[in-house]
Parts: structure tokens; sequence; C-alpha cells
């Protein structure tokens, strides 16, 4: 770790990280290793969580954040976007309740599998009120899910969050 080996705190004498899914299928301390033939539950899958562990797309609107006045004039709307293994090809952003999409500019990840960074360059037409919401879709071609789409609202037990991330915001002089 950063050029040294690997101190025990953090998993001497190896460490293996899969990407896409859930830190909690990524054993980090082991003491023995057992070969069975079946579908082995772990602490978290014996008590309901997923077995997969896969994380599903999601983005975040960092700027402006909920509740922010903005100026009725040129403004960056921003923020986060992730989709584990597939890595983000797309973000949109909706201004009128997901009515429309708009393509949002995103920067290239550091690597396949990290975060996006991304923006959007909105004019407001008018004063008043706004909800941003945002929304991601991975190399495969799969679109973040929304609550709205499959009828109901997500907490994250037993496959983690999902929906799409939304501010409220007020536009003024």
């Amino acid at each position: 770790m950063n050029g040294e080996p690997l101190p025990p705190q953090h998993g001497f004498p190896l460490r293996v990280i899969v990407p896409g899914i859930y830190g909690m299928k990524n054993v980090k301390w082991l003491s023995k290793i057992e070969l069975v033939n079946y579908d082995f539950k772990g602490y978290w899958e014996k008590r309901g969580w997923s077995d997969e562990a896969v994380i599903p797309i999601m983005s975040e609107v960092l700027m402006p954040m909920d509740g922010k006045t903005v100026p009725l004039a040129n403004y960056v709307i921003g923020g986060v976007a992730f989709a584990g293994r597939h890595g983000i090809s797309r973000v949109q952003v909706s201004l009128d309740d997901k009515r429309t999409w708009h393509e949002a500019e995103i920067k290239p990840p550091l690597s396949k599998w990290a975060w996006v960074l991304w923006r959007y360059d909105w004019k407001p037409a008018r004063q008043g009120e706004y909800t941003i919401t945002v929304r991601g879709i991975d190399r495969a071609g799969k679109v973040q899910e929304s609550p709205s789409l499959l009828g109901r609202l997500f907490g994250t037990f037993p496959d983690g969050a999902r929906g799409f991330h939304s501010v409220n915001v007020r536009v003024g002089q």
C-alpha cells in the first residue's frame, strides 16, 4: 500500500477488492480458506442482504444544494455518478418533474470503475421553484432505476439504495 508492504490493519498479507459490488462481499481479513460445493452465505447474507451485492447505478446533485436560491442567470448544476463494474456513459438532468431530460457533460473517469463528475449549464427561463433531478446511464445502456418507474420507493434493504436524487431550488433575481 503506497509502495510499502500491506500492514495487518489493512488486510496483510493480501486484500482483494472486487469492483462493482458492496464491501460486505470484499472480506478484509482471512483466517482460513475453505472450498465448498454450495453457495456459502456470509454474515450479512444470512440476515437477508443481497447475495450478489451488485452496486446499482447512482447519481447525485451536489450543486446547488437543496433549498438554495440561485440567480436568474447562467448557473452550473453539478454532481457525481457511479455505475460499479459497468461505469457511467451518460448523465441526464431533468428540470420539469422528469418529463424531459437534458444531457449533462461528464468528465472522463480516473478508471473504468471510478465515479464521474458531471455538469449541466442551466439558464433558468423564469423565477420560481424548480426540482432538479439527475439520472445516470451505464456503459451497458442501462438507465438508473426510478421509484416512479418501478412503482415503489426503495430503502437500502436488501440490495442497496435505488432511485433518483433530486434537489429543490428557488430561482430569484
